[in-house]
């Protein structure tokens, strides 16, 4: 598999063979902003300036779409805090794309998300992931495989949308911050 398009230069963790748990200690960290908030405004602007723009969130995700804007990578659960987002469902079917299932349970990084992550980078096409769990943590495989200049997109709750530029810098701390985590086998 190319390396080049990789932020950090090398597309490889070292993925137990199930994946990661989120530890209780860490997850004050991630509730951190990666990036920054932007208002819907900016957030329009900006990403027309990206290379790829990937969508973690069924809210995030319905934004965009609704303003015309398809990500090239859409993660989503079809939920928000709990209740059913019955509308993107409409809207994600209506737009070109591989449909993907993965199953990830909360606080949990599977390998099978990991894989289709990794795999939907690659692509030209579309890609739509439904994660059957949580896609929370879908943020930081993208942040760790997404190629430079792309733009992650991902819903803070009661804060906003956070727009990450991915950088060597951003993807070398995705990676650092998934092998923390315990070992889910």
């Amino acid at each position: 598999m190319s390396t080049e398009n990789s932020p950090s230069g090398s597309d490889e963790l070292q993925v137990p063979r199930r994946g990661w748990i989120l530890p209780e200690a860490m997850r004050e960290q991630l509730y951190m902003p990666f990036g920054e908030i932007v208002d819907e405004e900016s957030l329009l602007i900006e990403v027309r300036k990206c290379c790829k723009i990937i969508t973690v969130g069924d809210i995030v995700t319905l934004t965009l779409l609704n303003k015309g804007i398809k990500p090239n990578l859409l993660i989503f659960d079809f939920k928000t805090k709990r209740e059913e987002v019955k509308i993107l469902k409409g809207l994600v079917e209506a737009i070109d794309g591989d449909n993907i299932s993965v199953k990830n349970p909360p606080a949990h990084i599977s390998s099978e998300l990991i894989r289709e992550v990794r795999e939907a980078m690659h692509k030209e096409r579309r890609t739509k992931i439904f994660v059957d769990g949580e896609e929370d943590l879908a943020t930081l495989v993208c942040a760790a495989y997404a190629p430079k200049g792309a733009c992650l997109l991902y819903g803070l709750p009661d804060k906003g949308v956070v727009l990450v530029k991915v950088n060597s810098q951003i993807s070398k701390k995705a990676r650092s911050l998934i092998c923390a985590m315990e070992e889910w086998n």
